[in-house]
């Protein structure tokens, strides 16, 4: 059995509730060099635009390929969604003072793959508290498809879940400390508040989705999956190797 691997108690707590954690990644010590390199990327590679510096980064860069691929994840959402499983997506949350609430969505509403199955991991880099905008689930939201309209223009999104049927009282505040993660599924409703505090808070998503999915529409010409555990045997969609350098 792998190290990380799930038992049934969290299994069936996942299933039920669509997401599971906050769980232990890495420790606080080991977040600081890890930390040190995602700043390093957000405020000084001159050679991307902002969205480019937040952007599906663990492909040109090994540290951040090391964190997305933990085997502390990996384990974890191979025990779900099975062995086999392929890197798709990293992108950074970042919310400064002041930032703009998320609001309540479902990720699938924005994907461009069919089927659209996917694990998601989001990972506290910096502390994350209700204060700062920390992220928020509804426990069972998965079940059902949450209709999307047009986001409000105080929102991040351009679309934005339905308010009418989300059931706010249900939420849970998911505070994590940095090296600390979350998984759920493409249908788990979720959202974060504005940044009301002093502090920065950053998250880094990763997105791992099954052989069996398609990639319908690709973020760059330079964009690939990389095979983070067990095998490919559909062939869908193009492969990269992991980077070997920062």
């Amino acid at each position: 059995m792998k190290k990380y691997h799930l038992d049934d108690m969290s299994l069936n707590r996942f299933r039920k509730d669509g997401f599971l954690g906050p769980l232990p990644l890495i420790d606080r010590e080991e977040m600081v060099r890890f930390r040190s390199v995602i700043e390093l990327i957000l405020k000084k590679d001159s050679c991307k635009s902002v969205a480019e510096r937040k952007h599906n980064r663990h492909l040109d860069n090994s540290t951040i390929y090391d964190l997305a691929s933990h085997p502390g994840i990996v384990d974890r959402i191979s025990s779900i969604y099975g062995r086999d499983l392929l890197l798709w997506r990293t992108n950074f949350f970042v919310k400064s003072p002041g930032s703009k609430e998320i609001p309540w969505h479902q990720d699938h509403n924005y994907w461009p793959l069919e089927p659209p199955i996917v694990a998601s991991a989001w990972i506290a880099i910096d502390d994350s508290t209700k204060k700062n905008g920390c992220v928020q689930v509804i426990p069972g939201s998965h079940r059902t498809i949450l209709p999307h309209i047009p986001a409000d223009d105080d929102m991040e999104f351009q679309e934005m879940g339905d308010s009418r049927y989300v059931d706010q009282t249900q939420l849970i505040n998911l505070e994590m400390e940095a090296g600390e993660f979350i998984i759920f599924n493409e249908r788990t409703v979720h959202h974060s508040n504005a940044n009301v505090s002093t502090k920065r808070r950053i998250g880094l998503a990763v997105r791992m989705i099954l052989p069996i999915v398609k990639v319908l529409n690709w973020d760059s010409p330079d964009h690939a999956l990389i095979q983070v555990s067990g095998n490919d045997s559909m062939g869908l969609n193009r492969i990269a190797k992991p980077p070997t350098t920062n």
